[in-house]
């Protein structure tokens, strides 16, 4: 009779090497996205160090699309990730590519991470500010809404 970790039994032990493969696959396609955004990430890096941007949309216009695949990606993840929690240590050690690529990614996020807040403070030295960010116009003129009630009958 075979043992729940032995690599020749049936059931379950199937299953989760059929969810850890699963879980392979969608950490490749993680690194690869990851890999991806870096890139838009150092483009966007180059072109604010070069003083470059005068329009905003247009340097985050490679962006688009990004955040839907991201979360894509986090969900396919996810779904497999019992499979990986359910493993013992040993089990996991057996098994490196998974934490390489766990490792590859955690790497990359820090660099796609630590990039975008350096564009962000290039972004406010040259004045590039997002739409989105700037403050309402009665902040930007405290007096105009007292000029507004004031016109009024």
């Amino acid at each position: 009779m075979s043992s729940p970790h032995d690599p020749h039994s049936t059931g379950n032990t199937n299953a989760s090497h059929e969810e850890l493969v699963a879980l392979a696959h969608a950490l490749q396609a993680h690194i690869d996205l990851c890999s991806e955004i870096l890139q838009v990430v150092k483009n966007e890096h180059q072109q604010l160090k070069a003083n470059q941007v005068d329009d905003l949309t247009q340097l985050q216009g490679a962006r688009q699309g990004m955040l839907e695949k991201l979360s894509a990606a986090q969900s396919e993840i996810s779904s497999h990730k019992d499979a990986w929690d359910a493993l013992s240590q040993s089990q996991k050690q057996s098994m490196p590519e998974i934490g390489k690529r766990l490792s590859l990614c955690t790497d990359l996020i820090m660099k796609i991470v630590s990039l975008d807040r350096e564009n962000e403070q290039l972004m406010l030295r040259n004045k590039i500010v997002p739409p989105g960010h700037l403050p309402p116009a009665e902040r930007q003129n405290p007096n105009l809404v007292a000029k507004i009630y004031k016109n009024k009958p």
